[in-house]
């Protein structure tokens, strides 16, 4: 199902297939945002994408990653105990090696409407850093 493309420095595995992409983006990141509501109810954002992802098409397009805006209220989020900053620095911090020795990465996923990343937070921070001007993107629509 999936093809390995290079984009700069990183390798993506990407469907190219817009009916694949669907199923694949409902089986696996539908299922993730699913948990996350459980063990985070408060996590508004949860609710919203999981309501849209159903109603989406996708279409897999090269996009510029300074065009891409996160979710405030996510990049914030915060509760006794936990800090999404610092839980999405750590994962960079774990992926990061991982990806510079040619582990591939998959797309990010954005809602087209407001150029929104709806999943991919480390996978965004990690080509930011390395000065990557282009990436991978479902983009919902």
């Amino acid at each position: 199902m999936f093809r390995y493309k290079k984009l700069g420095k990183f390798t993506y595995h990407i469907i190219r297939n817009k009916n694949q992409i669907k199923l694949f983006l409902l089986n696996w990141i539908g299922q993730e945002w699913l948990q996350d509501n459980v063990e985070f109810p408060d996590q508004q954002w949860t609710i919203d994408w999981s309501d849209l992802l159903p109603e989406m098409e996708f279409k897999l397009l090269i996009v510029e990653l300074n065009k891409i805006n996160l979710r405030e209220d996510l990049m914030n989020y915060q509760t006794v105990g936990y800090n999404f900053l610092e839980e999405l620095n750590n994962r960079v911090a774990e992926m990061e090696e991982s990806v510079l020795q040619g582990s591939s990465i998959g797309p990010l996923l954005i809602k087209n409407e407001g150029f929104e990343l709806m999943d991919g937070y480390t996978r965004y921070h990690i080509l930011m850093k390395h000065q990557q001007k282009k990436t991978y993107a479902y983009i919902g629509f």
